[in-house]
C-alpha cells in the first residue's frame, strides 16, 4: 500500500470517527405564531388610614385660636346708651368626636364698658361668664384642610350677666343673650378658621406621596429587578373616629413600571394633586404590577446562569455555548448552541409561568421543537432522553420569594428612615401576592401580578 492510499484511508477513518463521535444538528427555526394582545396598563390602589389624636388637634387649635374671639364693639341699649362689649376665651377649647360629628366646648367671658360712668376713662368690667358648645360635621376639603361647619348649640351660665351702675348690680341677661345671638356667626367662624388653618394633611401626605415614587428593588439575583410606582390621584372617604382619635381613609391610585438592571433614576416627581372624595373605600390595597422583562435582559440573566456549562450525559458530553430566548407567539423559544458529542443548534419551546408556591417566574413544560426532535432521532436520539431539558428549565427561574416576603418590611423601613417617618408611622399587614396573567410579546414577557395589603399611616405629631 503506497503512501497516498494510506493517507486517504486515514482521512476516511477520521471522517467516520467524527461522524460517530460528534453529531451535527442543524434544524430549522420554529415558525413564529400569532402573539397575544398586550396586557393593558393596570391601575393600582393603596388603601390606608391616616389617624391622628384628638388631643393633638386640641393643642393645635388652642395655639391658633386667640384669646379675643369678638373684638370690642358698640351696642346700643334700650335707652340709646352705648355699650362697648367684647368676647374672650378664658380656657382651652375641648373637642369630642361621636356619631360622625365633632363638638367643641370652651369657657368664655363677656366684658363691657360702663355706658353711664361719670369718669371719662371707663375701664372694662366682666359682664358674664359662660360655657358654650358647638357641633359640626367633620370632613377633608379638596385642598387637604380639615373642614368644619360649626353651629352654636347651647351654653350654660357660669356667672349670670350683671352690670354695676352707680354701685348697684343690675341684671342684663337679655342684653347679653342678644349680643351673643348677634355674634354667634363670628364665634363659629373663629373656631372653623382655627381648625382649617392648623390641620393641613397635605404636609404629611405630600411626604408619603414623594416617598412612594422612589424605585423599590424586589430582586437582587440573578439580576436586579425594580418597581417604580407612578401615583396620579388620591381620594378620601368620610372621616370616622372615637373619643381619642380621628381617622381619614385614603386611597392612592397609581401605575407601576418595572425595570431590570441598575437602579432607575427618577428625574421628576408627580406633585400632590387635589383631594378627591369617595363615599366608601376598600379595606385592602390593590397593587397590580405589570412587569415587563425584555428578552435582552432575560438572555443576560440566562447567560450568567449557564456560563458555558459542561454536561456529562450518558450518551456523551455536551457543552452549552450560548442560549437565547425569544417570542414564538403563545410560547417562548429557546435557541441553544451546543458543542461536544452533539454540535450545532437545538430549539426548545416552553410556557412562561408564575409559581405561586415558590414565588418564582420560570419557563415550564420545556421541550424540544418538532424539527429539532426529528433531527435528533436521526443523529443522537439519546439526547432526547437525557436531562438537558431539565438543566435548561432549572436555570430559567427568577426567584422572588424572599424579596416578596420582605417587601412590606422594606417599605416600612424606608418610610421610617425618610423624612415622612419623623412624625408618622406606617404599618403594612395582610400582604398577599396573586398572579393574574403571563403574556409572550415580540420584545419580551409581560407578567401581571396583583398584591393585596392593608396599609395604615398614623400621625404621631401634628
Amino acid at each position: 500500500m503506497n503512501a497516498k492510499r494510506i493517507i486517504g484511508f486515514l482521512v476516511v477513518l477520521a471522517v467516520l470517527y467524527a461522524s460517530v463521535s460528534c453529531k451535527h444538528v442543524r434544524p430549522k427555526p420554529p415558525v413564529t405564531q400569532d402573539f397575544e394582545p398586550p396586557i393593558p396598563d393596570p391601575i393600582s390602589y393603596v388603601a390606608g388610614d391616616i389617624t391622628f389624636k384628638i388631643a393633638d388637634l386640641e393643642r393645635k387649635i388652642n395655639k391658633s385660636l386667640g384669646v379675643v374671639l369678638v373684638p370690642e364693639e358698640t351696642f346700643e341699649g334700650k335707652k340709646g346708651e352705648a355699650w362697648h362689649l367684647r368676647v374672650e376665651r378664658t380656657g382651652p377649647v375641648k373637642i369630642n368626636y361621636a356619631n360622625r360629628q365633632v363638638s367643641f366646648s370652651a369657657p368664655l367671658q363677656v366684658w363691657y364698658t360702663n355706658p353711664i360712668g361719670l369718669s371719662k376713662k371707663r375701664k372694662s368690667r366682666r359682664l358674664c361668664s359662660l360655657s358654650v358648645n358647638f357641633v359640626s360635621p367633620l370632613s377633608i376639603a379638596s385642598n387637604w384642610r380639615l373642614s368644619t361647619r360649626s353651629r352654636f348649640e347651647n351654653y350654660q351660665w357660669i356667672q349670670q350677666p350683671t352690670v354695676r351702675l352707680l354701685g348697684v348690680k343690675i341684671g342684663v341677661t337679655k342684653l347679653a343673650e342678644s349680643m351673643l345671638n348677634k355674634r354667634k356667626a363670628d364665634i363659629e367662624a373663629a373656631i372653623d378658621n382655627a381648625v382649617h388653618s392648623e390641620l393641613r394633611l397635605d404636609r404629611h401626605i405630600s411626604k408619603i406621596w414623594r416617598d412612594m415614587q422612589k424605585p423599590l428593588r424586589i430582586a437582587k439575583k440573578p439580576e436586579e429587578i425594580w418597581i417604580v410606582p407612578k401615583p396620579f390621584s388620591i381620594a378620601a372617604a368620610p372621616v370616622f373616629g372615637d373619643s381619642k382619635r380621628i381617622t381619614v381613609p385614603l386611597q392612592i391610585a397609581f401605575r407601576v413600571d418595572t425595570k431590570v438592571g441598575a437602579m432607575p433614576v427618577v428625574t421628576e416627581l408627580e406633585r400632590l394633586p387635589r383631594l378627591l372624595r369617595r363615599a366608601k373605600m376598600p379595606e385592602a390595597s390593590r397593587l397590580a404590577v405589570r412587569a415587563f422583562i425584555p428578552y435582552e435582559d432575560a438572555n443576560r440573566i440566562l447567560a450568567k446562569a449557564l456560563d458555558n456549562q459542561n454536561l456529562k450525559l450518558p450518551g456523551g458530553k455536551v457543552k452549552i455555548k450560548r442560549a437565547t430566548i425569544y417570542g414564538g407567539g403563545r410560547s417562548l423559544i429557546v435557541k441553544t448552541e451546543v458543542a461536544g458529542s452533539v454540535n450545532g443548534t437545538l430549539y426548545f419551546h416552553g410556557q412562561p409561568s408564575y409559581d405561586t408556591l415558590n414565588n418564582t417566574l420560570q419557563v415550564k413544560y420545556l421541550d424540544f421543537d418538532v424539527d429539532t426532535k426529528e433531527r435528533l432521532f436521526a443523529t443522537a436520539d439519546w439526547l432526547l432522553h437525557d436531562h438537558l431539558r431539565d438543566t435548561l428549565q432549572s436555570v430559567m427561574v427568577v426567584p422572588l420569594r424572599h424579596e416578596i416576603s420582605e417587601l412590606p418590611k422594606k417599605i416600612e423601613t424606608a418610610f421610617a428612615q425618610g423624612e415622612a417617618g419623623r412624625k408618622t408611622s406606617l404599618d403594612i399587614n395582610a400582604f398577599r401576592l396573586v398572579p393574574q396573567r403571563v403574556v409572550v410579546r415580540p420584545d419580551g414577557v409581560q407578567l401581571l401580578i396583583k398584591v393585596e395589603s392593608k396599609i395604615a399611616v398614623k400621625v404621631r405629631k401634628l
